[in-house]
């Protein structure tokens, strides 16, 4: 019972290495943004790069789990309820860091814009 168990989670882990692969890939490219502050303008080049990038891997994962959930390979094959609503929280998820990465960029940019009362100086 219990080398059934390893070797179907030895099956998992074959399956799903890419995917958890890339999420990590994905999670280190995004990991700077999750507080950002004025040191950074000078590495903004790349972190723009990083964001771009990081959010385009999890978009490319949301876009094919959403494949997987909407158009199961089997003709009569059914998904699973787990798997639709790991869908919808991974969409929701990366919706609101997208959301919370231009609130916080626009609160940086707010605070270091200069404050000046006289338009004419």
């Amino acid at each position: 019972m219990k080398l059934m168990i390893i070797s179907q989670l030895k099956n998992i882990i074959r399956q799903h290495w890419l995917g958890f692969l890339a999420f990590l890939v994905a999670f280190w490219l995004l990991f700077p943004f999750l507080k950002i502050d004025q040191s950074d303008y000078a590495q903004a080049k790349i972190l723009v790069y990083r964001l771009f990038f990081g959010l385009m891997i999890l978009i490319i994962m949301l876009g094919k789990m959403g494949f997987d959930v909407f158009f199961p390979q089997g003709i009569a094959e059914k998904v699973s309820n787990l798997k639709s609503i790991l869908f919808i929280i991974f969409g929701i998820l990366i919706l609101a860091f997208a959301i919370f990465i231009i609130v916080q960029a626009g609160s940086l940019f707010l605070s270091s814009y200069p404050q000046t009362t006289d338009i004419s100086q």
